[in-house]
């Protein structure tokens, strides 16, 4: 066996065994005096028995005897019942490691540290205190509270952003939103970050798809357009903006950005744009009538001369009332075509909207019991009287009503109500159906002059675009809300004070 390199006790000299003792303090005391974290010895009621300079700088003391005669229990420790904790701690288990505690300075400040120690005995077994080593996380507890500070600052930012506001990751995976953000489209925190939206959200994907092309080609975009399907089926307009965040290599590691509802902006485009058409097409219309109706009278003028140079007797004379009668069939239907892009200019009354729908519904009634549809009314009473042109109004409803009965072939529901919007001043009047429904991609067109698709979207042609003239000529407008296979409800909104357009609340009402 190989022999054993150390020499025993007895083998060294007196002179041999001081100096190793010597050693031995002395690497002990440069261990304990340089160390850079506090090293401590305390008794269990509350006095150091000794510590290192390292602690005494710590609690920003001048000398070491200063640290000595402290009373832990009220000179040491922030919360003197922080103190009665530990000791239950380390006294249960014998050690404690990393114990966060707040000890004061010699000026009272706090200084947050972390203690790891372990009990010492003394000779009968009994627990005399503790020892171990003190580390100043004050530094980085100060740079976690600025930390959860800029957090909490950011997150009060983006939560009082009116915008939607998003941050995803390069994947396009949304990892935060505000609040804002889920009200525009309809779901819940857990919800959206869970979803794939890609899919779920949008009403295209091939949309969303070029957005963010074009986000990862240019690094922003700005007002993009897009179409969200919301939680429960509604499809809203919205607009978005952002950039893409790039790391010092420019390694694309994020997208943020703004997403804004412009659902109401887009209806008010969409309505400008109907009333420049209708505007062209009237002044077309207005021109053709006046253009043809001309020579037309001419041609009739010729046929009434030679209508009285042929006796009735002759067998020519038919041929001669055909013609008379379709010129005038024609110069008919030219004046009916004038008379709906620019309707005669009638007197404006008061007007009991509730009395109108109700007689609407009556001259209905048979129509009704054949078709097995059933009729709600929610009328709300003592409405105000509106300045309004009758027999237009009640064209409105009346169209309304032929749309609702087409729409439901097999039977259904008409629930037509009115109410008063006190807050904009303006009578509403709804009507809803639970018939075939309109497409979305239809709902912007429905209004447009002969627009029609009889086979998925019935009685919507020249008909609605007459109830866009005739409200519009009464500073009101017109709402459509559609699901497919659910039904429409059109909503008319008609001012009190028809001399002043039309107001609108919060909803774009």
């Amino acid at each position: 066996m190989p022999r054993r390199a150390f020499l025993s006790v007895q083998d060294m000299t007196y002179e041999e065994i001081e100096e190793r003792i010597l050693a031995i303090e002395r690497n002990y005391e440069e261990f304990f005096e340089q160390a850079r974290d506090g090293f401590y010895i305390s008794t269990r009621v509350g006095q150091f028995l000794d510590c290192n300079d390292a602690l005494v700088k710590m609690l920003d003391y001048r000398v070491k005897e200063e640290v000595l005669t402290m009373d832990l229990n009220t000179d040491l420790w922030m919360n003197p019942e922080d103190r009665v904790v530990f000791m239950g701690i380390i006294e249960r288990d014998g050690f404690v490691r990393n114990y966060e505690a707040v000890f004061k300075r010699k000026d009272g400040s706090p200084v947050y540290v972390g203690l790891s120690s372990y009990v010492w005995r003394d000779r009968k077994g009994n627990i005399g205190g503790y020892r171990g080593f003190v580390e100043d996380h004050t530094e980085a507890r100060l740079i976690r509270d600025q930390l959860q500070s800029t957090e909490l600052k950011y997150r009060e930012l983006l939560e009082n952003i009116h915008e939607g506001a998003f941050v995803s990751d390069p994947g396009g995976r949304v990892m935060d939103c505000n609040q804002a953000f889920l009200n525009i489209v309809g779901y819940s925190r857990d919800e959206f970050l869970n979803m794939n939206y890609y899919r779920d959200l949008f009403l295209n994907p091939d949309d969303v798809r070029e957005f963010r092309r074009l986000f990862t080609r240019y690094g922003q975009i700005k007002d993009y357009e897009l179409q969200v399907v919301r939680k429960d089926g509604t499809i809203r307009h919205v607009s978005m903006s952002g950039y893409a965040g790039r790391n010092n290599e420019g390694e694309l590691i994020s997208y943020q950005g703004l997403m804004r509802d412009i659902t109401e902006g887009h209806r008010l485009r969409n309505q400008l744009v109907q009333s420049e058409r209708l505007s062209a097409m009237g002044k077309m219309a207005s021109q053709l009538a006046h253009e043809l109706n001309n020579p037309i009278y001419g041609i009739m003028n010729c046929l009434e001369l030679l209508k009285d140079a042929v006796a009735e007797q002759h067998a020519r004379r038919k041929y001669l009332d055909l013609a008379y009668n379709e010129c005038k069939r024609t110069s008919g239907l030219l004046i009916k075509m004038l008379k709906f892009f620019r309707p005669d200019e009638e007197k404006k009354v008061e007007t009991d909207i509730n009395k109108l729908l109700e007689e609407t519904l009556l001259f209905y009634e048979k129509q009704f019991m054949n078709l097995n549809i059933r009729v709600k009314t929610e009328f709300q009473p003592d409405l105000p009287r509106i300045m309004g042109v009758e027999s237009q109004l009640k064209q409105v409803f009346i169209n309304m009503i032929i749309n609702a009965n087409t729409a439901m072939p097999s039977g259904g529901e008409l629930r037509v109500a009115s109410r008063l919007e006190s807050v904009s001043e303006v009578v509403a009047v709804e009507i809803q159906d639970t018939g075939v429904g309109i497409k979305p991609e239809h709902l912007d067109k429905i209004f447009d002059a002969f627009f029609t698709t009889k086979k998925e979207v019935k009685g919507v042609g020249l008909g609605l675009s007459v109830c866009y003239g005739f409200i519009r000529e009464h500073g009101g407008r017109i709402d459509v809300e559609s699901e497919p296979g659910k039904g429409t409800k059109f909503t008319i909104y008609l001012p009190v004070n028809s001399n002043s357009e039309p107001h609108t609340n919060g909803d774009g009402r």
